[in-house]
């Protein structure tokens, strides 16, 4: 995917990377959880430590948001897809506030909420 799109846009090089940050545990529908459910199934993992955006619910407090019945289930499936790619349980919008802030000079790939 990474690799079509800088063809698209024209990049030259890519640069690595020490870190990322997935903007993508919010279940919006069917095709998000098909996507990362095929990446899954492909065996994939993540190669960096990757962090976790917020998902549809508080997994320790599930009560405390209300999310239609018929959406619960996917959207822990998502959130639960996401780990089995390796990705840290940190469901935050904050990624810079846990132990995974990056230090002066390092180049992460970070999409979020803030």
């Amino acid at each position: 995917i990474l690799a079509a799109f800088s063809n698209a846009i024209g990049a030259n090089s890519l640069l690595d990377i020490t870190g990322a940050h997935i903007d993508g545990c919010l279940y919006h529908g069917k095709v998000g959880l098909d996507f990362v459910e095929r990446l899954v199934e492909g065996g994939g993992r993540v190669q960096v430590p990757t962090t976790l955006n917020v998902g549809s619910f508080d997994l320790i407090h599930p009560g405390m948001v209300k999310i239609p019945a018929a959406e619960e289930a996917p959207a822990r499936r998502l959130m639960q897809a996401h780990l089995e790619l390796g990705c840290q349980a940190t469901f935050t919008c904050a990624p810079y506030q846990t132990r995974f802030r990056p230090k002066f000079g390092q180049q992460i790939a970070w999409g979020e909420s803030n």
